[in-house]
C-alpha cells in the first residue's frame, strides 16, 4: 500500500482519560508497531481558556499536558492529531446551563447560532496552540437529530443536507483560519441520503458532494461490516466526493471489560483489503471506550499489530503472530484470552444469544435480566475457571502486562461462580427446593469475596493506565453489585430461616392489568418459534400468556386477529 497515515484513534472521553505517563508508553508502543499517527479523541476532556465547566472534573488534559504529549510524540516520529467534536457527542457540556442555549437536540450543537461558532473557535484555537500537527478531526458523526430540535423551533423544517453543509462550511473556515486541514466522520451524508440507513447503494446527490469544502477530508468508519461488496461500494461512494479519504476500522475494546480481537481481525481484513484495492492509503484504527471505558487499551494489541501488517499487504494471521512475538516478546494467544471467548466458552450460552461479560457481571441474582441465554449446566463455570487459570498463567509469563492479566483473571473468577448463580437461584426457588437454595449460599459468599478481589486489582489497572477521574463511576457500579450481593445473600438466608415468605416477585406480577390466557402445547410451540397464530381475542389487547402448567411465557398482543409477541420471558 502507498505510504500514507497509519494511525490509531484513542478515546479519552468516555470516562477513561489515559494518563500523560501512560500516553507516552502508548506512543512508544505505536511507534514500535509501525504507526505514524495518534488521534487523541477528546469531546470535552481538554482545557479551554475561559470555559471552566468544559470537561469539569472529568480528567481533562491541560494545555501544558497536551503540549508535553505532542512534543514527545513528535520526537518519536508519531504525529499527534487533535480529534474533537464540533457538532454531536457533546452531551457532557449540556449538563450546564451555560451551554444549554446552544443545544439543538440530544447531544447536538445548535447550527447557525453565532454562540456555537464562538465556542468552536475556542476549541480549535486551543488545538492550534497545543498541537503541531496541521490535521484536525472535527467529528460530526451520529448527529441523527440535527435540525429537529431547537433548530426546528427557530427555523422550521429545513433541508438537513443544507443544515449540515452550512455548519461544515463554518467549521472548516475556522479550522483553515488556524492553519488546519480538517477531516470529519462522513456517516451523516449517508444517513441523511438513506433516511437513517448507513449502508445503502443510494449515491449522495452530486450538488451535495460539490458543496463539501475542498479542504475537508472524509473518514469512512466501519466497525461491523464483513461483507466485501458493501465495503467496496461504500469506499467507491466516498471516492466520488473527490476529496481525501481515510478508512477507519475498529480495535474492539468497547464491549465492556473484555476485548473482541476476533471481531477486529475479521473486519479489519475485509476493510483493508478493499482499501488496498481502491488505493486508499490513510488508515485509522479506532479504540472507543463506550459507556465506561473499562477495557485496557493493551487488550487489543493483537488487533493493532494485525492492522499494521494488513496495511503492508500481509493479511495472514500467522504472520501477525510472528510479528507480535518479535515486537513485544509476549504470547499472542495470551492476549486473545482477553476476549473472554475460547474453545471452552463458545457454547457457554444458548444459541442465538450473545451475552458479554458486562451483562453477566451486573445481571441481578433475583431479577435475572440477562439470564435468558444461560444454559445452567455447570459447564460454564468450569469454562470460566479454566479461563481464569490461563489468565493467571499469562500474568506470570508477561513481561509488561502482568497487571492486566491479573485483573482479567480476577474477573473470570467472579464469573466462574456468578455467571449462572441467579439462574440457579430462581430455578430452585420456583420449584420450592429449599435444600438446593441452601446449597447456593456458599456461592453467594464466594462471589462476594471474588468481587472484592476483582475491584482491588482492577483499580490497580485503572490507576496505572488512566487518570483517577472516572474510577468514581467504576466504584459506584462495582460497589453497587457488591452491595446487591450482600443484600441478596441476607434475603436468601432470611427466607430459608422462615423470616420471609417470598424473596423473588414473579415477573408476571408486573403485568397484572393484562388478561391471562393459557395455550396448549401446539400453540406454545408456535409462539416460542415466533409464529403469529390466529386467536379469538380483543383486537389491540395485550395478554399474559401461559402454558398448560401455568408457566408464564410472554406478553402478546392481538393484532389483525393474530397473537403477536411483544416481550418474551421464557428461558
Amino acid at each position: 500500500m502507498k505510504k500514507g497515515y497509519l494511525g490509531v484513534m484513542l478515546d479519552c472521553s468516555r470516562n477513561a482519560v489515559m494518563s500523560v505517563a501512560e500516553l507516552k508508553n502508548f506512543i512508544l508502543t505505536l511507534k514500535k508497531t509501525g504507526y505514524n499517527c495518534l488521534q487523541l479523541y477528546t469531546e470535552d476532556t481538554y482545557e479551554i481558556e475561559g470555559e471552566p465547566q468544559f470537561g469539569y472534573r472529568r480528567g481533562k488534559y491541560t494545555k501544558a499536558e497536551l503540549k508535553e504529549i505532542d512534543a514527545f510524540a513528535k520526537k518519536n516520529g508519531v504525529e499527534l492529531m487533535p480529534c474533537i467534536q464540533t457538532l454531536a457527542h457533546l452531551n457532557q457540556i449540556f449538563r450546564y446551563p451555560k451551554y444549554q442555549n446552544i443545544n439543538d437536540a440530544n447531544d447536538i450543537l445548535l447550527v447557525d447560532d453565532e454562540r456555537t461558532y464562538e465556542l468552536i473557535e475556542k476549541m480549535i484555537a486551543t488545538c492550534a496552540e497545543c498541537f503541531t500537527s496541521r490535521n484536525i478531526h472535527i467529528g460530526m458523526d451520529e448527529a441523527h437529530m440535527i435540525g429537529r430540535g431547537r433548530y426546528y423551533e427557530l427555523h422550521g423544517a429545513s433541508n438537513r443536507f443544507n443544515v449540515l453543509l452550512r455548519h461544515l462550511s463554518r467549521v472548516s473556515q475556522i479550522a483553515e483560519k488556524y492553519g488546519f486541514k480538517p477531516m470529519m466522520w462522513s456517516d451523516m451524508f449517508f444517513r441523511i441520503a438513506g433516511k437513517g440507513e448507513y449502508y445503502h447503494k443510494k449515491k449522495i446527490p452530486r450538488p451535495v458532494m460539490e458543496k463539501v469544502p475542498e479542504n475537508v477530508q472524509l473518514v469512512y468508519w466501519d466497525y461491523y461490516n464483513e461483507n466485501p461488496e458493501i465495503v467496496d461500494c461504500m469506499i467507491e461512494h466516498h471516492l466520488d466526493f473527490k476529496r481525501n479519504v481515510w478508512i477507519a476500522g475498529g480495535a474492539w475494546k468497547w464491549r465492556g471489560f473484555e476485548s473482541d480481537n476476533r471481531k477486529s481481525l475479521s473486519q479489519t481484513k475485509v476493510l483493508l483489503c478493499s482499501a488496498k484495492k481502491q488505493g486508499v492509503n490513510n488508515i485509522l484504527l479506532t479504540m472507543w471506550g463506550d459507556n465506561g471505558g473499562e477495557c485496557s487499551p493493551y487488550a487489543v494489541l493483537p488487533s493493532l499489530v494485525y492492522a499494521a501488517e494488513c496495511a503492508k499487504g500481509n493479511f495472514g494471521e500467522e504472520n501477525a503472530k510472528k510479528r507480535f512475538a518479535e515486537l513485544f516478546g509476549e504470547e499472542w494467544d495470551d492476549f486473545m484470552l482477553c476476549d473472554f471467548v475460547d474453545e471452552d466458552l463458545k457454547k457457554r450460552q444458548k444459541e442465538g444469544f450473545s451475552l458479554g461479560v458486562k451483562e453477566m457481571l451486573y445481571s441481578d441474582y433475583f431479577l435475572g435480566t440477562f439470564d435468558c441465554g444461560v444454559l445452567g449446566t455447570g459447564e460454564e463455570r468450569k469454562a470460566y475457571e479454566k479461563l481464569a487459570e490461563k489468565l493467571e498463567a499469562a500474568a506470570k509469563r508477561s513481561k509488561n502486562y502482568g497487571y492486566m492479566f491479573e485483573s482479567y483473571a480476577a474477573l473470570a473468577r467472579v464469573l466462574a461462580v456468578k455467571y449462572d448463580l441467579g439462574y440457579l437461584t430462581r430455578e430452585a426457588y420456583e420449584k420450592g427446593d429449599k435444600n438446593a437454595l441452601a446449597a447456593l449460599l456458599p456461592d453467594y459468599e464466594k462471589t462476594l469475596v471474588n468481587l472484592e478481589n476483582f475491584v482491588a486489582v482492577y483499580e490497580k489497572q485503572w490507576m496505572k493506565e488512566n487518570k483517577p477521574h472516572g474510577f468514581d463511576v467504576q466504584d459506584i457500579r462495582l460497589g453497587g453489585i457488591i452491595r446487591r450481593t450482600k443484600s441478596c445473600t441476607r434475603r436468601l438466608r432470611a427466607y430459608l430461616n422462615g423470616e420471609l415468605e417470598k424473596i423473588i416477585i414473579p415477573v408476571d406480577r408486573m403485568f397484572e392489568e393484562y388478561p391471562k390466557i393459557k395455550l396448549n402445547p401446539k400453540q406454545v410451540k408456535s409462539v416460542t418459534n415466533g409464529v403469529q397464530m390466529t386467536y379469538n381475542g380483543k383486537e389491540g389487547q395485550s395478554y399474559r400468556v401461559y402454558d398448560e402448567k401455568n408457566k408464564f411465557l410472554c406478553i402478546s398482543k392481538i393484532t389483525d386477529g393474530k397473537l403477536k409477541l411483544e416481550k418474551s420471558f421464557w428461558n
